[in-house]
């Protein structure tokens, strides 16, 4: 009896989990409150152009076209024999991709989760497909970031290298290698959005490259700090962090805002297209 009274009082590693990133929650919420209220949000008005308008369209096209790549990889991994239609695991994925802005940020694939199993899916094998997703998640994105770092002094050698690991990776015919070139290429999406708002909204001569990696940095932290439902404030604040006062805290922020403008757009269209197209088709 005294051993499981004891039991119950131990906090959890789930419990401990929901503490830390709630305070990690909350610590970015106030590093970005400060930031905002140092700004001098006329500055602001200064990146209200054409060119940042058709990036706000261009950017969340690229988040939509990176889901589209996690999908391809989550169903490399869940049905490598594709026993299962299309359009029912694209249906599955994107209601994850929704239920990813619950607060809990687990929810995505607790979604997946059920309705995989209701399409006959192992549970096992679903629950499997999430440590593989969320493994090659830090492997895939740290990969690109370094590709966009060393883009910097070798564009041509990160372009290459870069192309050469999808293609060899898709050519093995593996679901595990299939899914990483997938990752990548989704890593790479997120990569051109940063730098197509970047490029209308950070100050000329500044490194899109290197921008675009600090962007896939934020992200990651965004992506393990539990809690914070699609990484927001997580992300945001890890991004103006990374960046310091090597960029303008205007330009900074405007670009920081429209990355998270873009990606729930973006998000948010796939799902919502995503399902609709399915629904019509049934």
């Amino acid at each position: 009896m005294a051993d499981t009274a004891a039991a119950r009082r131990r906090p959890s590693f789930e419990r401990v989990g929901r503490w830390v990133g709630g305070a990690a929650l909350a610590g970015s919420i106030a590093f970005i409150g400060e930031r905002l209220w140092r700004l001098d949000w006329a500055t602001l008005q200064l990146h209200a152009s054409w060119g940042v308008a058709g990036a706000m369209v261009g950017a969340p096209l690229l988040f939509a076209a990176a889901d589209r790549a996690f999908a391809r990889a989550w169903r490399a991994v869940v049905d490598p024999g594709n026993r299962f239609p299309h359009r029912d695991m694209s249906r599955i994925y994107a209601r994850g991709v929704l239920m990813k802005y619950l607060p809990g940020s687990v929810f995505q694939y607790v979604s997946r989760q059920v309705e995989g199993a209701k399409t006959g899916i192992e549970h096992k094998l679903l629950a499997k497909s999430v440590v593989i997703e969320v493994g090659l998640h830090l492997v895939s994105s740290m990969a690109v970031a370094a590709a966009c770092l060393t883009f910097d002094r070798w564009p041509a050698a990160a372009v290459t290298a870069t192309l050469v690991v999808i293609g060899a990776s898709l050519a093995l015919h593996r679901p595990l290698m299939t899914a990483l070139a997938f990752q990548i290429i989704a890593f790479g999406a997120f990569a051109a959005a940063a730098t197509l708002i970047g490029a209308f909204v950070l100050p000329a001569g500044v490194s899109l490259a290197h921008f675009a990696a600090l962007f896939l940095l934020a992200w990651l932290a965004g992506f393990v700090v539990p809690v914070a439902p699609g990484g927001i404030g997580v992300r945001e604040a890890a991004l103006l962090a990374l960046a310091g006062t090597g960029l303008p805290a205007a330009g900074l922020m405007a670009a920081t805002l429209a990355l998270r403008a873009s990606s729930i757009t973006g998000d948010l269209g796939y799902g919502l297209a995503t399902l609709g197209s399915h629904r019509r088709r049934s």
